[in-house]
C-alpha cells in the first residue's frame, strides 16, 4: 500500500483506481496517524500554505498540491471541508489522505463542519458513498473525521481553524483539550469552532442564519480573544466569497475559499505565509 500511496501522490489521477479494500486500508492508516495528533497542532517554519474549502473540487486540490510540492513549503494546512457538493468528493478526500500519509509531518488536515454527519448526511457525501461504495464506508470516514485536529497555531501568533471563535472559547489551550472521536459535534464549543462566522457588522455574539447554536461574532470578540492569546492573525475558511477571500477586523482575520468549481463561480484563493511573515494570496 505504501508504494501505491506514493504513486498516487505523484500521479493524482491514479486515486480513481483505488479498490474498496485499498480505501479501507488508507482510512485505517490515516486514522492511526490522526490519533497521534493533538486537537491543536503547534508548528513553526518560514513558509506555509493555507487552503480553504475544496468541497470535492479535485481539480483545484491537484493544482494546490502541485504548488506545495514545487514550492518547498514547510507546511500545507488544509482548513477542512473536503467533501459535499463537489463532483469528486471521494477522490478529493482520498487524495489528501494519501498526501497526509506520504508527508505526515508537513501536511495538516483540519476538521471542517462538513466532516460531520450534521452536514455531510445532507449535502452529498453520504449519497456519494452509497452510490460508489457501501454504507460501511460512510461510518469509516465518520470515525476518521472525528480524529482530525481542530486548529493550528503557527509560529506562536497565527491561529488557523475552519469556522471561528466560540462563545465559551477563552484560551487556545481549550482547543488543545477538545476530546477526539466526537462523531456528532453536539458540544457547543466544538460546534461553534466549526460553524461560527466573523462579521464587521455586529458586536458580541449574535444568532446565525446557519442554524441553532451557531453564532456570528464581532470585532470586539475577536480583539479580546486575540489580545488574551497573543494572536496577530486568524486564518479560517467556511464561507464562500466570489473573490475567494475576504479580510475582516482591519485585516486581522482572513477568510479563504479554495474551490473553483462550486455552486457559484469562485475566483478561488489559497494563502501563503511568506518568509517575511506576510500573507500572499494565490489564485487557484
Amino acid at each position: 500500500m505504501e508504494r501505491k500511496i506514493n504513486e498516487i501522490v505523484k500521479h493524482p489521477e491514479m486515486v480513481s483506481s483505488l479498490t474498496p479494500r485499498d480505501i479501507e486500508e488508507i482510512i485505517q492508516m490515516a486514522s492511526k496517524l490522526f490519533e497521534t495528533e493533538s486537537s491543536l497542532l503547534e508548528i513553526e517554519g518560514s513558509k506555509f500554505l493555507f487552503v480553504g474549502d475544496t468541497h470535492g473540487d479535485f481539480n483545484s486540490t491537484k493544482k494546490i498540491v502541485k504548488l506545495f510540492l514545487d514550492g518547498k513549503y514547510n507546511y500545507i494546512v488544509f482548513l477542512g471541508d473536503y467533501v459535499d457538493r463537489g463532483i469528486s468528493q471521494i477522490e478529493n478526500i482520498n487524495y489528501v489522505l494519501c498526501l497526509k500519509l506520504f508527508y505526515p509531518e508537513s501536511v495538516i488536515l483540519l476538521r471542517g463542519n462538513h466532516e460531520t454527519p450534521l452536514a455531510n448526511l445532507y449535502y452529498g457525501f453520504y449519497y456519494e458513498i452509497l452510490r460508489k461504495l457501501d454504507k460501511k464506508f460512510y461510518d469509516l470516514y465518520s470515525e476518521l473525521f472525528a480524529k482530525m485536529p481542530y486548529a493550528v497555531l503557527a509560529n506562536n501568533h497565527i491561529l488557523a481553524l475552519h469556522g471561528g471563535i466560540a462563545e465559551n472559547l477563552k484560551t487556545i489551550q481549550q482547543i488543545e483539550n477538545i476530546e477526539k472521536n466526537l462523531i456528532d459535534v453536539r458540544d457547543p464549543m466544538v460546534l461553534q469552532i466549526l460553524w461560527n462566522d466573523p462579521s464587521d457588522d455586529v458586536l458580541g455574539f449574535q444568532p446565525s442564519m446557519r442554524g441553532p447554536g451557531i453564532r456570528v461574532f464581532g470585532k470586539d470578540i475577536f480583539e479580546e480573544f486575540a489580545k488574551k492569546n497573543d494572536i496577530e492573525l486568524m486564518i479560517r475558511a467556511h464561507e464562500v466569497f466570489s473573490e475567494g477571500y475576504r479580510y475582516f477586523f482591519e485585516g486581522k482575520l482572513l477568510s479563504i475559499f479554495s474551490a473553483r468549481n462550486y455552486v457559484i463561480p469562485v475566483n478561488a484563493k489559497i494563502a501563503e505565509l511568506t518568509s517575511e511573515r506576510k500573507i500572499k494570496l494565490i489564485d487557484v
